[in-house]
């Protein structure tokens, strides 16, 4: 492991070249100094040409390379950068995020200066697309989120956690699941001055039927530590009833008042969202079985050279 590197930047992908040639160019001039940190592009069996974006920055200072796998998850793609990481802390940005210049140094320095910390979260900031009500983006503007599209750990606490869980094959949750094992370890700190934009998208029916595949993933993270999404929220005595309830009621009200809300000022969109909501009902129903029945894979050591064979709780 190289003493002069102070991050390496993981950065996951499964085609979408534009974004990342965007998040790129943001990583690639940061004001850290070049050589500092490096910046390693995990392919997760993209179908498009991702070795010729890399190429495309490869002529700068940075130290930038590409390692790939055959399409596995986003979860098992960051486990590939960690292991070719060359620096005691490692930051992970998502390929379709711009990462501000001072980001990766404030992290870096964050940890560097804060040694009970385990994590450094940046401040996560929806851009582009529009404000509105059928709109979407991750953000975290006061911390507690730990999305990994913007977020630096220790090495040392991955390896020891056992890195992600790569039986998350779906970019959901399996960032707040490294997080509730590495909060074990020590607290994840809060730079709200290291910023970084994440692109908002359409939401449509589309949308919501492909999120109801998150619900698996829900009740993974309330079985296995009692919490509901986030590891401030309890899931009860009874997380798999909790889920369901989440997804057939709790979900589905919270986004029809939003639309009710939005009547006055944005009323087309208001209506789509309310149908929208209702919808969310039948995603829940779809997803009845696997809140209810799915077995729960014991949580494993995906960094580890050779792993145990897997085992499931109920």
């Amino acid at each position: 492991m190289s003493h002069s590197l102070r991050a390496s930047v993981v950065v996951p992908v499964r085609n979408r070249p534009e974004l990342l040639a965007k998040a790129l160019e943001s990583l690639t001039t940061q004001d850290l100094p070049a050589e500092l940190y490096e910046v390693i592009v995990c392919d997760d069996g993209s179908s498009d040409d991702i070795a010729a974006v890399v190429r495309q920055f490869s002529t700068g200072p940075i130290a930038l390379r590409l390692e790939k796998q055959p399409p596995t998850g986003p979860a098992a793609a960051r486990n590939l950068g960690i292991r070719a990481a060359g620096a005691p802390i490692v930051v992970f940005a998502d390929s379709d995020v711009v990462v501000e210049r001072s980001a990766i140094r404030l992290l870096t320095e964050a940890l560097e200066t804060e040694p009970q910390w385990q994590g450094a979260e940046a401040a996560l900031h929806p851009a582009d697309g529009k404000e509105g009500i059928l709109w979407d983006a991750p953000a975290s503007t006061g911390g507690g989120h730990y999305h990994t599209a913007a977020i630096a750990y220790r090495r040392d606490i991955l390896f020891a956690v056992g890195g992600f869980d790569e039986d998350f094959k779906l970019p959901a949750c399996e960032d707040v699941e490294l997080a509730v094992r590495v909060l074990a370890h020590g607290p994840i700190g809060f730079v709200p001055e290291a910023k970084v934009w994440h692109p908002r998208r359409k939401v449509t029916a589309v949308t919501h039927w492909r999120w109801r595949r998150h619900w698996h993933y829900e009740t993974v993270l309330a079985v296995r530590y009692g919490i509901l999404a986030f590891p401030d929220r309890c899931a009860g005595p009874f997380p798999r009833l909790r889920v369901l309830w989440a997804a057939l009621v709790t979900l589905p009200a919270g986004r029809l008042l939003t639309a009710l809300k939005a009547l006055a000022t944005e009323p087309r969109g208001a209506g789509v969202a309310g149908l929208y909501a209702l919808f969310d009902v039948l995603c829940g129903l779809w997803a009845l079985p696997s809140i209810l029945l799915a077995p729960v894979p014991i949580r494993r050591n995906c960094l580890a050279r050779i792993e145990a064979p897997e085992d499931h709780v109920h």
